[in-house]
Order: structure tokens, then C-alpha cells, then sequence
């Protein structure tokens, strides 16, 4: 039988080249554009779903990158405060037994170095950000906006940072259980002054902090000291050597007891003393507001053990800043190692599903392509097609 266009094997050799010519034409863009033009639609679904995630995690991770980086910087501030703290140390160790002109020079550099280190902690910022005036976000760590890592700096401006150790013992004792001063009526009042890293003390005999109370009494204050003594016995042998004035006030109480001291009164004596003052002497009651924040102290003074101590304790206060953001910035490494990892694997997820198996795809092409170049081979053994039109389609298989 002849083999003509009106012949029905004619038309279906035909249909086969055309469908081929198609498919060719869809594996060849794949080839092309590396993305599968034969996905089915529930894979098409999930694949553009896993894509979607890996563009949000890659989102995600760009945050906790922002956060490392508030972070490193922070650090870096911190350590520069830190070296003005120990150079004010040496200027003050070094102040004893000097001439007044001498230590007007050493006064001076002291001062110059307290100044830079409030300059710093004024103007260190990041992206729009003061980092040591109380840095508090949330970074973003997972899918769901509720999974994030919260970024917390201490508020350290305003005086803050020079705090006697004293002071931090109090403040930390009634942090412990709010009713310890009777300035805070509730636990929440006595949070937002520790949130804003307030001096509990000097807020509640100034009244100027969170608190809805009464004001700090001086019995408040001699209970504190009495019951913190027995746990920290360090305490009263600081308090004696920084409060010379209160030892001579209870000292003369009745009856005189010149072995009298901080390790060894009691909360009445101790109430009668922090009330006195002695004539021709400034009194217990600054001296109490000096060792609590109140005052300016300098070398000029006979505290000089008050402010080795206030240096002392501020450079502790740095270093435990250090230590909570090098913890901080370490979670927020982890995560974002975890969150690379997280997104490669949803990268290749979504690409099992819309990606192109470039060998797989690449040996269909070759298939589809022969199986057209047989048709046509067919159709040209009719003479239905030209000549030029083959030698195309086998340059084309090849």
C-alpha cells in the first residue's frame, strides 16, 4: 500500500512528530532554564512552598546577622570603657601619698578619663541604635514570629555604671523580694527600675523611681546592712574602711563603745548612727549618700577607698556586660549556623520538585528527538517531506 497524507498512518506519524516537536520544545527549556517544565501541580505546590520558606529563613538569618553585628560593636565599646577604667584605677592606686600639685595633675586625668567614659557610653550607637543606654529586641530565630532571641544591653548611662560595691549588694538583696523596701508596693513596680538598671537605694530614699511607697528609711537601710553582714563578710570591713564618720557615731553612743563597728552593732545603734552628724564634720548622712552614688568623690578626699572601690566595681559591672553579650552573640551564631543549615535543606527539597534532573531530562530530549527523526524518515520514504527538512532534523539528533 502506498503511504500518502490521506493515509491514516500518514496522520498518525504526523500527530507523533508534532507531539514530539512539543515535548522537545518543553525539555529544552528545561535544559535551558534549570527549572522542570513537566511539574505536576501538587508538586508544583509544594515545591514553590519549600521555596518560600528558604527565601524567609534566608530573610531570618539576615537578622540574627544584624544582631551578631549590634553585638560586636557593643563589645567594642565596652572594651574601650574597660581600659579607661583600668587606667583610672592605676591613677587612683598611685594617689596616696602625693604632693596636692601632683595630685592635681592626677585629679585632672581622672576627670578626663571619666569624661571619655561617659562620652562613650552616651554615644555608642549602631544603626540608629544607643547600645549602652539600654538595648532591648527581639531577633526573629524560626518561622513563627514568636520564635525569636531576645538582645538585652543594660542601661549603664547616667552615673549607673559607678556604683559601690555596697550599693550593687543592697540593690541586689531587694531585688530578692520587693517587700524589703517598703518603696515598692509591688513586684512589677520594683521590675521596671531593674529594667531601666536603677540604683534601688538612692530611687527609694529620693523617690524618684517606679515605686508608689514611702521613702526609704534610715532603719530600712541599718536592716539591710545588719542582715547582708552574716552573708557577705566582706561587707563590714568595706563599710568601716569607706564610713569613717559613721564609726565615730556609733562609737559615742551610749554607752561609749570605742570597738564598736559594722561587724558588731546592731539595727538600732546602727539606725541612731546613719542619722547623726558630728560637729564640725559634713556627717554620717552624706557620707551614706556618697557611698550610695549620690556625691562626686575625688582624690582630693580621705575616700580614696570609696572610689577604688566605685572604679572596682564599675569595671565589674563592664566585664559582666562582656560576658552577657559574647554569650548573646554566641546563641545568635548558633542559630544562624542552624538557620544556613535549615535553608540548604529546604533549598534542596524545593528543587527535587521544580529543579531540572539534568541527565534524566537530557536522555528524554534524545529520545523524543529520535523517535521524530523515524517519523519523518517514514514520511520523507513517501516523499512528503523535502530533503533540506531532514538533514535538519539529523543535525538536530545529533
Amino acid at each position: 500500500m502506498t503511504l500518502t497524507l490521506g493515509n491514516d498512518l500518514t496522520g498518525l506519524v504526523s500527530r507523533e512528530v508534532d507531539s514530539g516537536g512539543s515535548k522537545a520544545s518543553q525539555l529544552g527549556a528545561s535544559l535551558t532554564s534549570g527549572n522542570d517544565a513537566f511539574v505536576e501541580v501538587v508538586d508544583a505546590f509544594l515545591g514553590n512552598s519549600l521555596r518560600d520558606n528558604e527565601i524567609l529563613l534566608s530573610t531570618i538569618a539576615k537578622n540574627t546577622a544584624y544582631g551578631v553585628n549590634l553585638l560586636t560593636v557593643t563589645d567594642e565599646y565596652l572594651k574601650t570603657i574597660a581600659s579607661l577604667l583600668q587606667d583610672s584605677l592605676k591613677i587612683i592606686s598611685s594617689a596616696g601619698s602625693l604632693s596636692s600639685d601632683k595630685l592635681a595633675v592626677l585629679q585632672k586625668s581622672l576627670s578626663d578619663k571619666r569624661a571619655q567614659i561617659n562620652l562613650l557610653i552616651k554615644t555608642a550607637g549602631f544603626d540608629g541604635k544607643s547600645l549602652l543606654k539600654g538595648v532591648g529586641m527581639d531577633v526573629q530565630v524560626g518561622l513563627n514570629v514568636t520564635n525569636t532571641l531576645k538582645i538585652k544591653v543594660n542601661d549603664i548611662n547616667d552615673g549607673k555604671l559607678f556604683r559601690s560595691s555596697i550599693t550593687t549588694t543592697i540593690n541586689r538583696w531587694i531585688a530578692e523580694d520587693y517587700t524589703r523596701c517598703r518603696y515598692y508596693n509591688s513586684e512589677s513596680e520594683m521590675k521596671r527600675d531593674l529594667e531601666l538598671n536603677r540604683n534601688l537605694v538612692l530611687v527609694a530614699i529620693r523617690k524618684n523611681g517606679s515605686g508608689t511607697g514611702d521613702k526609704l528609711r534610715v532603719v530600712d537601710l541599718a536592716t539591710a546592712i545588719v542582715s547582708l553582714r552574716d552573708k557577705n563578710p566582706s561587707l563590714p570591713s568595706l563599710l568601716n574602711e569607706t564610713l569613717p564618720e559613721t564609726i565615730s557615731s556609733l562609737k559615742s553612743i551610749v554607752p561609749h563603745d570605742n570597738n564598736r563597728n559594722f561587724a558588731n552593732t546592731n539595727i538600732n545603734q546602727l539606725t541612731d548612727a546613719l542619722k547623726s552628724i558630728i560637729p564640725g564634720q559634713p556627717g554620717a548622712k552624706k557620707e551614706v549618700l556618697d557611698l550610695f552614688g549620690g556625691m562626686s568623690i575625688s582624690l582630693y578626699t580621705t575616700k580614696l577607698a570609696l572610689l577604688n572601690n566605685i572604679y572596682v566595681t564599675a569595671l565589674a559591672t563592664i566585664r559582666g556586660e562582656q560576658s552577657g553579650v559574647a554569650n548573646q552573640k554566641q546563641n545568635l551564631l548558633f542559630v544562624a549556623d542552624a538557620l544556613r543549615a535549615t535553608t540548604n535543606i529546604t533549598q534542596k527539597a524545593a528543587d527535587s520538585y521544580l529543579k531540572t534532573d539534568y541527565v534524566l531530562t537530557a536522555q528524554l530530549y534524545s529520545e523524543t528527538i529520535r523517535t521524530m527523526v523515524a517519523a519523518i524518515t517514514s514520511l520523507q520514504a513517501a516523499n512528503k517531506i523535502p530533503e533540506a527538512a531532514q538533514r535538519l532534523i539529523d543535525a538536530l539528533a545529533k
